[in-house]
């Protein structure tokens, strides 16, 4: 009996069988799961095609677009100035019932309280942090409310934890409610792309050069 041709046979008809999974499928499953479909070029998992990506303007008017914006660099201000418990200022502080949506908490937040304990936890955790935005979109719900939608990055390092910094990206969906005080916070969700091993991955990648130096100046 020629053995080679035997497993040869044995293989394919392996491959053929319904029982065993399609190699194509099961690559294209753990990319899904693993993040990697999120990369640039074509992707398949479980037969669905990341369509191309489109430059729709936002449709809001302009000044509404702007006042958002203006918003969000407020909002970046105060990140970047490591005193978080001023995000207050960005948000409707009389909606009994704000909502936040963090990528690295399981249970998002509805209430003053947890969000107040989260911008300042009682003690300090971070050597440094810097939040940064673009690709912003904003969409008109009704006279005073708006959807938008934007990339968010940031760069992190713990006192306690990984001695090197990380970085990560998101894109965020938040509501905004016009007020006597202008545009604010409603919601905030960040919409991570794929599980965190794959986000801690990539953080490291991404970390600016100077970011060791804005930390040492916080000091």
């Amino acid at each position: 009996m020629n053995t080679k041709h035997k497993s040869s046979v044995n293989t394919a008809e392996a491959q053929d069988s319904p029982e065993q999974p399609d190699r194509r499928a099961a690559l294209g499953l753990l990319l899904a799961m693993s993040g990697l479909s999120s990369l640039p070029g074509e992707a398949e998992a479980g037969g669905h095609f990341a369509p191309p990506a489109m430059d729709i303007p936002s449709s809001a008017p302009p000044e509404v677009f702007a006042a958002i914006d203006a918003v969000l660099k407020q909002t970046r201000e105060i990140w970047n100035s490591q005193d978080f418990a001023r995000l207050k200022e960005v948000w409707d502080a009389s909606d009994p019932e704000p909502w936040y949506v963090p990528e690295e908490i399981e249970a998002p937040f509805y209430s003053w309280p947890q969000l107040e304990k989260y911008w300042n936890p009682g003690r300090k955790v971070l050597k440094g942090f810097r939040w940064d935005y673009d690709n912003l979109r904003v969409k008109m719900l009704c006279d005073d409310l708006c959807i938008a939608l934007f990339n968010h990055y940031y760069e992190i390092q713990l006192i306690f934890g990984p001695p090197e910094p990380t970085a990560g990206f998101d894109r965020v969906l938040t509501l905004f409610r016009k007020t006597d005080d202008g545009w604010r916070h409603i919601l905030y969700a960040q919409c991570p792309l794929g599980p965190e091993n794959y986000v801690r991955a990539m953080r490291k990648k991404i970390v600016s050069d100077d970011f060791e130096e804005f930390r040492d100046s916080l000091e």
